[in-house]
């Protein structure tokens, strides 16, 4: 199994374990990936070049991963991003969509993520 064109994924969760089971999996997928555990962290590996893929918890400690996906799709809109969450409110998911995202409810269905990176 090759890489995929577009293979680099950042992932950012505040919770390093989630995280790294994340990064394990679209490794196994053909992905290169990039850790960060909060938006601050992210941010210089997202721009002003970074991953084609960012993949982000919602709460995260300081910006959230909407705001950071906001952020990063300011300067880079090519960017396809993910938010994931525990939380499946209408706002969580609207602040999700409003900035750029697709977004996907924890505990992670792995298949539904590769869908959507397979497809940026």
């Amino acid at each position: 199994m090759g890489t995929k064109s577009s293979n680099s994924v950042l992932v950012v969760d505040d919770n390093q374990d989630l995280a790294e089971n994340i990064a394990e999996i679209l490794v196994l997928h053909g992905y290169a990936v990039v850790i960060a555990t909060s938006a601050e962290e992210a941010l210089p590996k997202a721009l002003p070049q970074g991953p084609a893929l960012l993949v982000t918890d919602f709460r995260l400690p300081g910006i959230s991963g909407a705001e950071l996906v906001r952020q990063v799709r300011q300067r880079r809109r090519h960017v396809r991003a993910v938010v994931i969450s525990a939380y499946t409110d209408d706002r969580t998911v609207a602040a999700a969509r409003e900035a750029g995202a697709d977004f996907l409810p924890k505990p992670v269905d792995f298949g539904a993520l590769s869908r959507i990176l397979d497809a940026a």
